[in-house]
């Protein structure tokens, strides 16, 4: 096999696992917008998975590029510059990529949401616990305890 059929087949097959991870990454989203959280577990450890997988072919394609003296963007571009199938490949992968950070970005946002309604949930429940504790022996209405963290702060 030669170095660009070594190079597009480990395009391919990183997209491949790419594609794998923007499935994963919808199933995410569906889920967390039809708010089935229990089912959010497997996604997360199928989801993990991939990116065991995905990374370790992407440390394969990163030791070929290194190999061939491809160092950042440009090169690749100028390597592939007379390679249509390997450049094909490069750009399918590179596409993928950028479906999957959209996608991640949207479920970052909706979870963001999700927290802050959370947040707000508690705060009311906070407000109306004390408002039920009547007042201490100074006149002042007791604190209500509180846990030291904020939601999502761990």
């Amino acid at each position: 096999m030669t170095t660009v059929e070594e190079f597009t087949q480990l395009c391919r097959d990183e997209s491949d696992l790419v594609s794998r991870l923007v499935a994963l990454l919808e199933e995410e989203r569906d889920l967390l917008l039809d708010n089935q959280d229990l089912r959010l577990e497997s996604v997360a450890q199928s989801k993990s998975q991939v990116l065991d997988s995905l990374a370790r072919q992407a440390a394969l394609r990163g030791q070929l590029m290194r190999r061939i003296g491809i160092q950042d963007q440009d090169s690749v571009y100028i390597w592939l510059a007379d390679k249509p199938e390997a450049c094909a490949a490069w750009v399918q992968l590179e596409d993928g990529l950028g479906r999957a950070q959209s996608v991640n970005q949207l479920n970052g946002a909706v979870i963001d949401q999700r927290l802050a309604q959370v947040e707000e949930s508690l705060n009311v429940l906070r407000t109306a616990a004390s408002a039920t504790l009547g007042y201490g022996r100074d006149g002042q209405q007791p604190d209500v305890a509180a846990g030291g963290r904020f939601l999502g702060s761990a």
